[in-house]
This record gives C-alpha cells, structure tokens and sequence, in this order.
C-alpha cells in the first residue's frame, strides 16, 4: 500500500496496516455488556507472538469513546487480563477454536490474521486481496458476544458472515 505525504511516497508495512485498523475498529464498536461498556478502559490485547512490535505501542494511552486504550502482550491466555479487544496472532493457529472460547473472551472483539477466522467463528479477520489488506466480520459471533458493529464498518468489509 502506498501512501504520500508532504510529497513523499512512502509503503506501509503490512502490520503497520493492521495496528491502524484494529485502532480504528475500536471506533465504530460498542459493547453490549455492563461490565465491558461499564469499564473505565479498552484493554487491548495481543495475545502469541507479536507480529506488531513496536508499531502497536503509538495506541497506548490514547483515547476511544472517552477511555484511555491499554495495551497488553502476553503469551498465554492463562495470564490474560480482561481483553476488551484481543489479537489473536497467527502463533496461536492450531489453538484459536479453543482460545475464542474462553471465559474471559466471552465479550471481547476478536481480531486476528489466521486464515479464515472470520469465518471459523472469529469476528474481525484479515484478508489480503492482491496487495491491499482488507477483513471479513463474522457478524454471528459478535452479536453472540454482545459486540455491536457498526454498519460503516460493515458496508468496508471484505465479507460479513451471518
């Protein structure tokens, strides 16, 4: 993907991509959950190995919806913290379908670039198309964890799962 600015072209990284979308997924949803919407942060989490490094970090302390963002890694969900939205990372391929069933997931949004986790019941997947990175929305899934969509994030997606 490339972008100009002040004149320059420049590529953006394929993770570089992804960190700004799932900051920007924050934006168009809601929680449906008293203790999610209730809390007095967004913790987003990534969960395996980190495939953003340290160009996920900007989001930090910035914040959606009046709420200060916090920012957690960790390598197992047995030391998750409460995730308002979790990546799942491709690290984690062989144990999604079990992860997104875990208790402390109920209500998150989840995110990941595993192919086809939008459709294998996970919420927001990456998808390239030719050089652009776009995603799927497994609506199903996230109206079954009190996740509310926005339908502007709807109309861009890739495809939406009902």
């Amino acid at each position: 993907m490339l972008f100009i600015s002040g004149g320059n072209a420049y590529a953006r990284s394929e993770y570089e991509i992804k960190a700004a979308y799932l900051y920007n997924f924050i934006k168009f949803v809601s929680w449906k959950n008293e203790s999610v919407e209730g809390a007095g942060e967004i913790n987003v989490c990534i969960l395996g190995k980190d495939p953003f490094q340290e160009l996920i970090d900007p989001i930090n302390g910035k914040t959606i919806q009046g709420k200060p963002i916090k920012l957690f890694k960790f390598d197992s969900m047995t030391v998750a913290p409460v995730c308002t939205v979790i990546f799942i990372s491709d690290s984690e391929r062989k144990e999604f379908e079990n992860i997104l069933t875990t208790p402390a997931l109920e209500h998150a949004l989840t995110v990941s670039d595993i192919e086809d986790f939008a459709k294998n019941g996970g919420m927001i997947g990456f998808v390239q198309v030719g050089n652009v990175i776009r995603f799927e929305i497994n609506l199903l899934s996230a109206r079954k964890s009190g996740v509310a969509i926005s339908s502007k994030l709807l109309e861009l997606a890739q495809e939406v799962y009902q």
